[in-house]
């Protein structure tokens, strides 16, 4: 597996809001189900933009939290 590409050598700043957003995905075990969560941080204010949750692991889930944070 090939890791992608560190754009921001691990300085995570950002001299004001909307300049640099980072991505995570995870999971949250419940005792129904696990719920996968992608979301979108500011790296000015380290508040979420945006996020998407879902019940099942596809691509999708991971492309809805930056589309709906750019919209």
């Amino acid at each position: 597996m090939v890791r992608a590409p560190d754009l921001l050598d691990r300085n995570f700043v950002a001299p004001a809001p909307n300049r640099c957003w980072v991505a995570d995905f995870t999971h949250i075990t419940t005792w129904s189900a696990t719920v996968y969560v992608a979301f979108v941080i500011d790296i000015f204010s380290r508040r979420i933009v945006d996020w998407s949750a879902a019940t099942s692991k596809e691509t999708q889930l991971v492309l809805d939290a930056p589309d709906m944070a750019l919209w």
